[in-house]
């Protein structure tokens, strides 16, 4: 199978990097391609800001007859990565004093003035310690309302509250993307700015990320990675959905942003120089610190996904590898964030190791190798 290489600063062995173990992060790409569990994939790895490997594997999209190969720089949705950025926009806002951390969120937003919201602080939605609606999936609830259907209501905010709240706050990590559309609200309201202007103009441009954005685009109608049906409808009227008027905006800060790995490795950099991009300023050091750092404490315990009331490490908006977790080879403190399963960004502070990797799965079906088998081997070839 053709191995489609992108652009890169250095040779694998400049990073002190094993480079015969690119070629098992390939055969393990390959195999799951031809065994159907996926219909692409894509690693770029980069170590002290200099990015030796830029690969990809597999097909461009679903749609028969349609045989251009995956590209290092085609465009995927990036799911809950976006979630990452959303938390750096608010520490933004933190350093710049509009917010804090352990703000009463109903200081910002009226409707969370009310019992049983009134306790529920900024920190608590970064961390998924709210206790707000979870995601459909996280907990065995058949008749659980999915996101979607809750941010296409008339009034978003109103539905999540009358859900109520499953727990104390601070007391269960329970994910809830929904907490981090609550986020964008924040960040409209005291920038002054809808939240993805202010994340495009804050964050994205800054970092040079000029394929990154929120709605789908005529203009990169080429080089959209394409899974489902929906994907290719929204694609081909790409231009007429967009153009919403400022009152039907929602925000999507927890799903919402397009990609590449590219992209994804920039704004992986900027975290791994303590906010700094090309030595501007996206975010102060200490900022960073906090986003880092494990904010639940060994009280915090989840249930998500079948977790039997193990205790759960979260950073300001990230999760953070612990020395207890042995699911995959990865140093321990190193940050991170997946998007639906199918794509990671990771910062190894430790080794200034940066890691995206993406597992384009066909349609919705999702398997556990394309991301932990596959992080694994790809750690193993570090010096």
């Amino acid at each position: 199978m053709e191995v489609v290489k992108g652009k890169v600063d250095c040779s694998p062995n400049e990073a002190l990097y094993q480079e015969e173990r690119l070629e098992v992060v390939n055969q393990c790409f390959e195999r799951l391609i031809q065994e159907h569990k996926l219909l692409s994939g894509s690693y770029c790895l980069a170590r002290d800001n200099k990015v030796f490997a830029n690969n990809a594997l597999g097909k461009l999209t679903y749609i028969e007859g349609d045989e251009r190969a995956f590209q290092p720089d085609s465009i995927y949705g990036i799911y809950s990565v976006t979630k990452m950025f959303t938390a750096v926009a608010i520490l933004q806002l933190v350093e710049n004093g509009r917010i804090r951390l352990d703000q009463p969120v109903g200081e910002i937003i009226q409707e969370f003035q009310t019992p049983p919201f009134q306790q529920i602080q900024v920190i608590h939605l970064l961390t998924h310690t709210s206790g707000l609606y979870s995601d459909d999936g996280a907990k065995e609830d058949k008749h659980h309302e999915s996101v979607e259907d809750i941010m296409c209501s008339d009034n978003w905010l109103h539905t999540l509250l009358s859900k109520g709240v499953s727990n104390a706050p601070g007391k269960e990590w329970t994910y809830c993307s929904l907490g981090y559309n609550v986020l964008g609200e924040i960040i409209t309201r005291t920038s002054g700015d809808f939240c993805h202007d202010y994340i495009t103009e804050n964050i994205l441009k800054p970092c040079e990320m000029h394929d990154t954005h929120w709605e789908y685009s005529s203009t990169y109608k080429e080089r959209y990675n394409i899974r489902f049906d929906w994907a290719k409808e929204w694609i081909d009227r790409a231009d007429s959905r967009n153009q919403q008027t400022p009152e039907k905006l929602i925000p999507r800060t927890w799903n919402g942003l397009l990609s590449t790995s590219g992209d994804l490795m920039k704004f992986g950099t900027m975290l791994l120089n303590n906010g700094k991009y090309k030595g501007r300023h996206i975010l102060g050091r200490k900022a960073v610190e906090s986003y880092r750092r494990i904010h639940t404490s060994s009280e915090v315990l989840t249930y998500c996904w079948g977790a039997n009331g193990v205790y759960k490490s979260f950073g300001a908006g990230c999760d953070i590898f612990s020395e207890s977790d042995v699911s995959q080879l990865i140093t321990p403190g190193t940050f991170s964030h997946e998007g639906w399963g199918t794509c990671c960004l990771a910062i190894d502070y430790k080794e200034r190791f940066v890691v995206v990797w993406s597992s384009q799965f066909k349609g919705y079906e999702w398997y556990p190798e394309p991301l932990r088998n596959i992080a694994s081997v790809i750690w193993s070839g570090l010096e």
